[in-house]
């Protein structure tokens, strides 16, 4: 059983493995513990090492791109068999695959794609494709407004692609109906706070909107609780989120989310694990890019996904 690791920020302490150490070793970088998704994609990760007999050393980057770099380096350099990460931030991926290829350690990026021009030898990416996120469900939230109304738009990081994606997403599928219109987006950050703020004050501001498209289930929620402080009935309103987290489909049990997009966490997290797994063992990957396929969730169907 190969030794783990004890990494501070500053410095590494790495503990030799026994000469018959057989077991890999995955050093696992999270962008932030404390968020809904990211929870499940760890919860993930973990299960499926403990499935595959993996030792795995795991990273809170703590939404900072500084500390997730610095983690990063340590991991290089205590020589782990693979790396996993979900980025903060996607500018941050060149210099990541850079380390890694330098030291010749397999990087698996999971549910944040770095999108490289090359994808350099023994480095892969697990998770979605934001082409099918945003358009999903804007797509049902326009056919369940009966292809009118104004839409407002609430974006997750203007960092992180997935956000850029999914609101272009939402734009693009507005676009074709003439009948409707975005009338205001703001940058919610994935927050449920943030975004619970951001629609009190489109209300107190008079902004008329019948329907919100949010870019991950945490800032639907957040919609749902602002509408509810402004003095709004929720079911008035006809509110997506992307994720499907428990916590999302709990308030559309109860009428007040419309929609939902499933991210499948744990498929993103299983594929990452066996794609860094097949990388260590030297095995040529079909694709260098592996896609976890998006689901609609609706009234009608969410029990499938409790």
């Amino acid at each position: 059983m190969k030794a783990w690791l004890m990494l501070a920020l500053g410095a590494t302490l790495f503990i030799p493995a026994p000469a018959q150490a057989d077991t890999p070793l995955l050093g696992v970088g999270m962008a932030k513990y404390d968020d809904n998704f990211q929870t499940l994609l760890r919860n993930g990760v973990q299960q499926q090492a403990s499935v595959m007999n993996v030792d795995i050393f795991m990273e809170n980057g703590q939404d900072s791109v500084d500390l997730q770099m610095r983690q990063f380096r340590n991991l290089v350099n205590s020589k782990v068999d693979a790396i996993i990460v979900a980025m903060v931030d996607g500018k941050s991926a060149a210099q990541m695959m850079q380390l890694a290829s330098d030291a010749k350690i397999p990087l698996v990026f999971v549910n944040r794609n770095p999108s490289p021009e090359k994808w350099p030898a023994q480095t892969a990416f697990v998770g979605s494709n934001e082409l099918e996120s945003g358009t999903l469900q804007m797509e049902e939230l326009a056919r369940r407004a009966g292809y009118k109304g104004n839409v407002v738009i609430l974006v997750g990081d203007p960092a992180n692609a997935s956000s850029l994606m999914r609101t272009e997403d939402v734009e693009k599928v507005v676009a074709k109906y003439p009948d409707m219109k975005v009338v205001q987006k703001k940058v919610g950050n994935w927050e449920r706070s943030q975004a619970a703020t951001i629609v009190i004050d489109w209300v107190k501001q008079g902004v008329d909107f019948s329907i919100i498209a949010a870019n991950n289930d945490e800032m639907a929620i957040g919609a749902i609780m602002g509408l509810e402080k402004a003095g709004k009935q929720a079911k008035d309103y006809w509110v997506g989120g992307i994720d499907g987290t428990p916590d999302g489909l709990k308030l559309m049990a109860e009428g007040k989310m419309a929609v939902s997009v499933f991210q499948d966490a744990a498929g993103q997290a299983g594929g990452a694990v066996d794609t860094a797994l097949r990388l260590v063992r030297g095995e040529v990957l079909e694709s260098t890019v592996v896609w976890v396929p998006f689901k609609l969730i609706t009234p009608e169907n969410r029990q499938a996904f409790e």
